[in-house]
């Protein structure tokens, strides 16, 4: 094998082509990452349950109060936005390492999957039709309790360590050692400004 690996150089040279290296430096490192645009590195699966109630009025005689039970099941998806990562995430300490600092991951979306009604009832005796505008009260709340859970769990804790740990893989196979670090205090656990 290395004997191939010289004729092939050889075999450069005669045609006057020169043997190409790879030239580390911040520019070339920064491109390969910004490559990717967006590193998606954790996504919670997550079912709850919600509820809601309206009064009714006194002059139907309450007969137009509103109770529901509803499932629900939705993700969170969090992840590093790599374009925000610059030169100056970028430090080549020699020709043998690259520091590289990560920007804080955030919550990419929440995505409602399924929504189920599993009770709605009108009043004591359900003579009512069900209010539906309800519907949208309960989808608002539903991707609300959905990423309060994903948060309780620690989607942003394991999205930084799960992006420090792909970014590594992805210089795995260079001549160089890469050394990736996360912000030491997490962001909060909120929608990021790229949805």
């Amino acid at each position: 094998a290395d004997n191939s690996v010289a004729n092939v150089a050889q075999v450069a040279e005669a045609q006057g082509q020169p043997e190409k290296h790879e030239i580390t430096n911040a520019a070339s490192v920064l491109k390969k990452i910004q490559d990717l645009n967006r590193l998606e590195s954790a996504a919670f699966h997550i079912d709850t349950i919600i509820k809601t109630e309206k009064e009714g009025n006194w002059y139907a005689l309450w007969q137009d109060s509103q109770k529901g039970i509803f499932t629900a099941r939705g993700s969170v998806t969090a992840g590093l936005d790599l374009n925000r990562l610059t030169a100056a995430n970028v430090k080549i300490v020699d020709d043998t390492t690259v520091i590289i600092n990560l920007p804080p991951v955030e919550i990419f979306s929440v995505h409602l999957d399924k929504i189920d009604v599993y009770d709605i009832r009108t009043g004591a005796f359900n003579l009512y039709q069900a209010d539906l505008n309800v519907l949208g009260e309960v989808q608002y709340h539903a991707k609300q309790q959905i990423l309060r859970q994903a948060c309780a769990d620690g989607i942003i804790k394991h999205a930084a360590e799960r992006s420090r740990i792909q970014i590594e893989q992805l210089f795995a196979l260079m001549p160089v050692k890469v050394s990736v670090y996360t912000p030491a205090a997490l962001p909060p656990c909120t929608v990021g400004r790229s949805k």
